[in-house]
């Protein structure tokens, strides 16, 4: 009974789609010529598409500088847009052949593009130049070994964490359940296993990603596995498996990418949830004067399975629309998705179900670290009657979580971090209302 009732929760809500990624754009006054350009790109790939998004309807009032075009063709590059940035650094070297770096960097371009042999002869020419330093040469050399653009860039963060919850097995906040029965309603109690189990419990989450450049596109491969494991309560113990693949290409002055994701849930030793996912994409930047933003919309469909509770399966198809901004060091994201889960099986409770989530986030510089702030907000609907013993009504379901979560450097690879996090969700049948409280420290481990 307990995974079934545990099944009813996570069928509600699972899915819940996550952040946006930030975007840039601006509205300005009067567009003039900078008078000069930085050197070397910034180190984020948010700032990289904010200076890029600063200098949108400079190509005109620029067009006699080489600086310019090397600037903005050195952008595009490490924002893996090689086919414009390839334009852009031929400009640059059309108006100033002795541009090393721009000589570098169209080299690549060309690399990911596919000229490799173009490439290399360009990287072995910025090598015979008397003007470049010595010391750079062995740079110079190691980058002509990348110039083909066929290596993995890997990244991972190995994250362990120890704190409380209030809830841990999902249980309702009610401990009695009203039946709908033909002489009135009864109240009947709910059994010891059914109520809430709180207490201490560790937290550890592994995670990889790989990216590779393949001509002017990306794939990006991800994975991560979380456990949550409470030693008093061993069948409220938590695994949460994912896995991804993305494909994204610059299209219109934007971005438009393909994702496939796989999702395994586990509690208590009994797999209760799997989901197979796709979903499309695009994204376009936004100008407004300092503020980098970017705005997405797409399309998701996943195959929900409930091994323990197969009459649950469902199809679910959506529509989502998300946007995020960034000014100075405040990032803000906020997106919504729509859609409808349609039952596979004609005994599924409620039958189809609507569904609505939406998700609010922000992070912000205090002192040392960064304070990030998450909102979300979910209703699902059947169009069903649920069951005539539970009211004979169509189920609603309303979900609300918060958290606050402050991030602490404490060097290159070392984080340490805490979060508090409250979830609340109430329904027109007291089966499926529940509180949780969490409260977690500890400590993240990553590097590239």
């Amino acid at each position: 009974m307990k995974a079934v009732v545990w099944c009813l929760w996570v069928g509600a809500f699972a899915g819940l789609m996550g952040l946006c990624s930030p975007v840039a754009s601006a509205f300005s006054g009067p567009l003039v010529c900078p008078e000069s350009f930085p050197v070397q790109p910034p180190e984020t790939d948010v700032r990289r598409q904010q200076a890029l998004d600063a200098l949108a309807g400079l190509d005109e009032i620029c067009s006699t500088r080489s600086d310019y075009f090397a600037w903005k063709g050195s952008l595009l590059l490490t924002l893996h847009q090689p086919q414009q940035a390839a334009v852009s650094l031929e400009k640059a070297l059309l108006l100033n052949p002795d541009l090393a770096g721009a000589e570098l960097d169209y080299a690549q371009a060309l690399a990911e593009l596919g000229g490799k042999a173009e490439a290399r002869d360009l990287v072995n020419s910025v090598l015979t130049r008397t003007d470049i330093p010595s010391a750079l040469h062995e740079w110079l050399t190691s980058r002509l070994g990348d110039t083909g653009g066929e290596t993995w860039k890997m990244s991972w963060m190995v994250q362990s964490l120890l704190g409380a919850e209030s809830n841990l097995n999902s249980a309702p906040a009610s401990n009695l359940l009203t039946l709908t029965l033909p002489g009135g309603s009864v109240p009947v109690a709910l059994g010891e296993s059914q109520k809430p189990e709180g207490g201490m419990a560790s937290l550890n989450t592994g995670a990889m990603e790989a990216t590779r450049h393949l001509g002017p596109g990306q794939l990006t491969l991800s994975g991560d596995a979380t456990v949550r494991v409470n030693p008093a309560h061993a069948d409220s113990n938590l695994q949460w498996v994912d896995g991804a693949a993305l494909w994204t290409q610059p299209l219109w002055g934007g971005d438009a990418g393909v994702r496939a994701s796989a999702t395994r849930l586990w509690m208590g030793g009994v797999e209760l949830y799997d989901e197979n996912a796709g979903k499309v994409f695009m994204e376009r930047p936004l100008v407004y004067g300092d503020t980098a933003c970017r705005y997405g919309f797409g399309g998701d469909y996943s195959i929900r399975s409930y091994p323990a509770a197969r009459t649950l399966d469902g199809r679910y198809s959506g529509l989502e629309l998300g946007m995020g901004c960034q000014h100075g060091d405040t990032l803000l994201t906020a997106t919504g998705q729509w859609g409808v889960d349609r039952a596979q099986s004609p005994t599924r409770l409620g039958g189809d179900q609507g569904r609505d989530d939406y998700t609010l986030a922000g992070s912000h510089p205090l002192g040392p670290g960064v304070l990030s702030l998450t909102g979300q907000w979910s209703r699902l609907v059947d169009r069903d009657m649920y069951s005539t013993l539970l009211g004979g009504v169509p189920r609603e379901i309303l979900r609300s979580a918060g958290r606050m979560e402050y991030d602490y450097p404490i060097s290159r690879n070392w984080t340490a971090l805490g979060y508090l996090e409250k979830t609340s969700q109430n329904s027109n049948i007291s089966l499926f209302a529940l509180e949780n409280r969490a409260v977690y420290l500890g400590l993240r481990w990553g590097g590239k």
